[in-house]
């Protein structure tokens, strides 16, 4: 496998039967990530992606992806300029699993990894491999690493789901 081909089923699950599955759990309409993780990887495609039906929405340290998806593939995949790097927010990357960045101990570098919701048919029948969590690590490690300046985290798997209902409480998902 090249490393362009390793690229692009980065983080794809192999029992996931992708669009075919009737849940599209991972066919978000708002996607959420920093701004410092927005400028390491999308600042200079912007035009581009809002081109390309994307809506981007600053709101104090986030921001906001609208329309990420055409119901069947993701468009920052469809639409990558650049095939050999994976332009999507963290937590697609890594789904269905998500990043707890409201608990990140920047003191500790403790970071929690958790389910983004329990929809997901793998995560219901606990098919999600070892190899797939070491795949998730090894995406944060380096994505974390540019994001805060070479720190090095350590990685978390916690039961549970990251409280979107929370988030909506405090201002940060609408």
């Amino acid at each position: 496998m090249t490393k362009k081909q390793k690229q692009a089923k980065e983080c794809n699950l192999k029992k996931c039967p992708g669009f075919r599955c009737g849940c599209t759990c991972c066919d978000d309409d708002e996607v959420e990530e920093w701004i410092v993780e927005y400028c390491v990887f999308h600042e200079r495609m912007k035009d581009f992606l809002i081109s390309k039906g994307i809506k981007i929405e600053f709101c104090d340290d986030r921001v906001r992806f609208k329309n990420c998806s055409d119901g069947k593939k993701c468009k920052f995949l469809k639409y990558a300029l650049n095939k050999e790097i994976d332009p999507r927010p963290i937590d697609c990357k890594i789904y269905p699993f998500a990043v707890d960045w409201h608990t990140i101990d920047f003191e500790k570098r403790l970071v929690n990894i958790m389910y983004c919701d329990y929809d997901c048919p793998l995560i219901k029948t606990g098919e999600i491999s070892k190899s797939f969590k070491d795949d998730v690590v090894k995406i944060l490690r380096r994505d974390f690493s540019m994001l805060f300046y070479g720190m090095e985290f350590i990685f978390k798997f916690k039961n549970g789901t990251v409280d979107k209902k929370y988030e909506r409480l405090h201002g940060w998902v609408k």
